[in-house]
């Protein structure tokens, strides 16, 4: 694996977390050195909570700063990016922390990605590991607007599908939820709820760069507005409080502002974090 000398150069934090993994993993190989430890930093990263508090409205788009005893605050699980270059195997990467998640009892994960057709990759890195491959379903399988019948597995979807709004239904007043909505009422979240209840598995954001303009921004033709992937992408990390992140992509942003969808990797926020705003760490960077 490959860094740049700048990377090299900053040490990582000493992690002193220990995932839990079959024996087999390590002795059959089933997983290298360098992916296994890919697995222990996004342990480490996703067992501390991001500073500060924070209240969410009922749409999940607004965040704001709250006092440390102000009802319904909720704090932020911190979220991981996994930056590795093509070739790295980050499928089982993710398929490890998944694992280690999964053998901990946190029996729900949802895992977005590019196309619908990489639920087969997803599947095979899963079964890999020596996992049931069906256990990893897509969002397809059940219609905007029902529930969804699955007592555990992993729910695989696209950011297209994603961003599907709420819409009327066939009857006048038959509204079906948004599929973030849909998402969400599964994994049993409640924002309301006092940081610690509601859902603390993974959430998964593959090829996460597909949500990079989730901010909107200015270009030479004007302002951009933001992307329905990218909100989507915003609403479900602000839902979940307590859901562990994994950021995944090889191309991580193109341009600085393209990083707006990465709220749970604490570079921005308050007092307490290196920027006080995004628009404050577009700049500096």
């Amino acid at each position: 694996l490959v860094q740049s000398a700048a990377m090299a150069s900053v040490a990582p934090p000493v992690p002193s977390y220990r995932p839990h993994l079959p024996a087999n993993v390590i002795t059959d190989g089933l997983l290298s050195d360098a992916q296994l430890e890919s697995v222990i930093y996004a342990g480490e990263a996703h067992s501390d909570f991001l500073a500060g508090s924070w209240n969410v409205d009922e749409t999940f788009d607004l965040v704001t700063a709250a006092g440390d005893d102000a009802e319904d605050a909720v704090r932020f699980q911190r979220g991981w990016f996994l930056g590795d270059g093509t070739g790295a195997g980050k499928g089982r990467q993710v398929a490890g922390v998944l694992l280690d998640n999964w053998l901990k009892g946190r029996r729900r994960a949802v895992w977005i990605s590019k196309s619908d057709k990489l639920i087969e990759d997803a599947q095979r890195d899963w079964s890999a590991l020596g996992m049931e491959r069906l256990l990893i379903t897509p969002l397809a399988r059940f219609r905007q607007g029902t529930p969804i019948r699955l007592a555990e597995g992993i729910l695989f979807t696209t950011y297209a599908t994603l961003r599907s709004d709420a819409r009327q239904g066939t009857q006048d007043q038959d509204l079906k939820a948004s599929r973030v909505r849909q998402i969400v009422d599964w994994l049993g979240a409640d924002p309301g709820s006092e940081a610690g209840a509601g859902f603390d598995g993974v959430i998964v954001f593959d090829e996460s760069h597909a949500m990079q303009n989730a901010a909107g921004g200015k270009s030479e033709r004007g302002d951009q507005a933001a992307s329905q992937q990218g909100r989507a992408g915003l609403r479900l990390q602000h839902a979940l409080p307590n859901a562990r992140v994994l950021y995944v992509s090889a191309t991580g942003a193109t341009t600085v502002h393209n990083l707006a969808y990465a709220q749970r990797l604490g570079l921005w926020g308050g007092e307490d974090f290196p920027f006080a705003t995004r628009a404050e760490f577009v700049e500096a960077i």
